[in-house]
């Protein structure tokens, strides 16, 4: 027997099956999620199919007619619709003179940003204005939460950067940008568009980024307006009839200002009841059906779902649409001296495409479902440590990390050499460009990777600062060894780049205009200076002396150890990274400046190739140790220097009484002055743990490791320790005695 029920909004197919193979007559009853998609999610994705066609059909309209007359029509339609299925002024109870001033508040505010949403619609384009501005209120304020009150967890924080990505990929890669701000002519010369465009002109933004703006300032006030408007519901009894009077009075607030713009008008436009069948099907399709589909939906599903599932179909809906679409407006006209070419106005780009997948990836991040429903029902107490913590702001991390950068020497020094580098690198750019030089933009160019390099180096400097985690148990210091590798690999990428070019024209020398050469070689020899200067205290060095003697008393076992003393300055690999990479722009300054001199004067085009052998000879010498080191660290080899300390450590800790031997001692390099030991120590029965604890933690620790790990394995009996060779796994073992192999052993710690 098959069952098929809706449980809690879904559908379920529930199974009544008799158990087979057994005697008696029970029977289960099992549940099964059915795998058909719902008829409200299909309703939903055709309705938001059926409110991007809307959208488009408003983006023809508004470039022939009057946004006010537009919408003055479209909001008329709504209210009739609303009027005839709501009934909102005989239907329902009387309303307070308070609850109808604050119904007039939020009709006039939701006027306003349908005005300001046509004028954007008209300015980017239907395929960007669905990008921008539809998205669900859940997913605007949770945006907003994350990145100024730092609400919603790191998840929340990452789906807004996401967010953000998606909106700066629109200003900064679209094609659609580069059209000026032109003054608006015909039917668009209207006092709405005066503002906006004196708005426009004197901020310096361009039509396509001035629409782009306004969609965003839509968007959000939007959900604010949507939110205060779910509080005055309440008042007047239903959203339904919410809308329906928020339609009327809209439509009220329209016909005195349409009014004064057609008073106002200098040129006749065309008929308004022309545009009658495009404000019915915008007022159909973007306004009424839409709002009761996701009302409809909002209970079936619930506001998250319906947010993602809403958000997703209107991106593939306007993809789909906007490949199909191709209404006489959106053509543009321009004379070429071939003729007539028609240009497509926002048309599709890569930026559009960047963006749609930076938002897509934003909503399902912020309407995740793991941390919803089941798991906001469980006990506090079986929550995570970090769950109810509440992660931090853009503006707070932004300025914490402000005040780690400056606490610590390294990276603050990073940090005001990044700073003034940048502002070379900009006024080098700007001058570029005002002059038409190429060699100026190109150098500004080659400053802005050298910015890179800085910019790698200080992330690293502020993460070698956090602190351990349970995924990262030894902390993040091995941060600043990879940066030093990483920043190696470039010079030695560069120095053999500039070696083989040099190697080139050594046959054939080019020649070379120094006009404007010599000027930013020596603008930019005074910056690296600078920063030679500031990264002096890099230099680093490493020095150790031992002196030891012992004196050993048959039967008692004593031992004295006295006079060590060893003290190292660590190499920071980063630091020394970054100090090597303005060394060679300053070697390559230098460089620069000596070949120009001898081709001014001398005409010696060879100059060029043979400075350049130097200087590319110079950084592969100098990288080259900042490689070894760093690789070494890597792959845990043991410190540098320290082969003969080590060893005597060993003999230090196989003459404490009662040790039998010493297995697998492991030493290496963590990071900066980090030095880690770790050891196996087999001890006779009769041995205390703690004492031998203690007495190879002082050893080691004297020796210069901080951190160190002791192992203790008590022999049982009479058993004893054998040495074993080294394998893949260790050192072996190591003993001071010759006796029977495999001992059984007890392991304490």
């Amino acid at each position: 027997m098959q069952k098929t029920r809706v449980i809690a909004g879904e559908n379920f197919i529930m199974r009544s099956n008799s158990n087979i193979g057994l005697r008696d007559s029970s029977s289960s009853l099992v549940i099964y999620p059915s795998t058909k998609i719902p008829w409200y999610v299909w309703l939903l994705l055709v309705t938001k199919l059926f409110r991007c066609i809307g959208v488009f059909v408003a983006f023809d309209a508004v470039r022939s007619i009057h946004v006010v007359y537009f919408l003055l029509l479209v909001t008329f339609i709504c209210s009739l619709v609303y009027g005839f299925v709501q009934r909102p002024l005989s239907s329902h109870k009387k309303l307070q003179q308070v609850v109808w001033i604050n119904i007039a508040r939020h009709a006039f505010v939701q006027t306003c940003l349908n005005l300001l949403w046509l004028y954007g619609l008209s300015q980017v384009g239907p395929l960007r204005a669905v990008v921008l501005s539809e998205h669900a209120d859940i997913v605007v304020l949770a945006v907003w939460g994350a990145v100024l009150k730092g609400i919603g967890g790191p998840g929340k924080l990452r789906g807004s950067f996401w967010f953000v990505l998606g909106v700066l990929s629109l200003v900064l890669f679209d094609n659609d940008a580069g059209h000026t701000t032109e003054h608006p002519e015909g039917q668009q010369h209207h006092g709405i568009k005066h503002l906006l465009y004196y708005l426009l002109a004197w901020t310096g933004l361009s039509d396509h980024e001035g629409g782009i703006v306004v969609l965003l300032l839509t968007l959000c006030l939007q959900a604010y307006v949507n939110n205060g408007g779910r509080r005055l519901a309440v008042d007047v009894v239903g959203s339904r009839r919410l809308q329906a009077l928020t339609a009327i009075a809209s439509t009220l607030f329209l016909i005195p200002l349409a009014l004064v713009v057609w008073l106002t008008q200098e040129t006749p436009g065309p008929g308004i009841l022309q545009f009658l069948p495009q404000a019915f099907v915008v007022a159909l399709f973007v306004f009424v059906l839409h709002s009761y589909v996701d009302a409809a939906c909002n209970q079936r599903l619930d506001v998250v779902r319906t947010a993602r599932v809403g958000t997703l179909a209107m991106f593939c809906s306007a993809l789909l649409v906007s490949a199909v679409w191709r209404p006489s407006a959106m053509h543009v006209q321009e004379d070429t001296e071939d003729g007539t070419k028609k240009q497509l106005e926002h048309a599709f780009s890569g930026g559009v495409v960047f963006s749609i997948i930076m938002l897509a990836a934003a909503t399902l991040q912020l309407t995740s479902s793991k941390t919803s429903s089941g798991a906001n029902m469980l006990p506090l107490h079986t929550l995570p440590a970090g769950a109810l913590q509440r992660s931090q702001s853009l503006f707070t991390l932004f300025t914490s990390n402000l005040k780690l950068i400056l606490a610590n020497r390294n990276s603050r020094t990073i940090f005001y050499f990044l700073c003034v580098n940048l502002c070379f690198t900009f006024v080098e750019f700007a001058y570029g460009m005002w002059t038409n030089s190429l060699g100026l933009i190109s150098d500004g160019f080659h400053m802005l990777f050298d910015c890179s390099a800085l910019v790698m180096g200080l992330v690293a400097s502020v993460m070698a600062t956090w602190k351990p985690t349970k995924t990262f148990p030894f902390g993040y210091g091995r941060i600043e060894v990879l940066s030093g590798f990483v920043n190696g690999l470039f010079l030695t990428v560069i120095g053999l780049m500039v070696l083989y070019e040099a190697v080139g024209r050594l046959y054939e020398p080019p020649e070379v205009h120094t006009e404007r050469l010599l000027a930013v070689a020596v603008c930019g020899l005074i910056i690296n200076v600078f920063g030679m200067a500031s990264f002096s205290h890099t230099h680093s060095f490493s020095h150790s002396h031992e002196g030891s003697h012992s004196h050993c008393r048959t039967g008692s076992q004593h031992s004295h150890h006295s006079n060590s003393h060893g003290h190292s300055h660590a190499v920071n690999a980063n630091m020394q990274g970054v100090f090597l990479h303005i060394m060679a722009d300053t070697l390559g300054s230098v460089a620069v400046i000596v070949s120009s001199l001898l081709i001014d004067w001398y005409g010696w085009l060879v100059a060029d190739p043979i400075c350049s052998l130097v200087l590319a000879s110079l950084i592969l010498a100098s990288v080259l140790p900042l490689l070894k080191e760093s690789a070494s660290i890597l792959i845990l080899r043991i410190p540098v220097g320290s082969e003969e300390t080590t060893k005597k450590c060993i003999d230090k800790i196989l003459e404490i009484e009662h040790v039998e031997s010493c297995k697998d001692p492991r030493f290496w390099h963590h990071a900066g002055d980090s030095l880690v030991a770790t050891v196996t120590v087999q001890c006779r029965s009769e041995a205390t743990e703690q004492r031998i604890i203690h007495s190879v933690t002082g050893i080691l620790q004297e020796a210069g490791f901080s951190q160190v790990s002791v192992e203790v394995e008590m022999m049982a009996g009479g058993a004893v320790a054998t040495a074993s060779p080294p394998s893949q796994w260790g050192l072996g073992t190591l003993v001071n005695t010759r006796r029977n192999p495999f001992p059984n052993s007890i392991r304490a710690v």
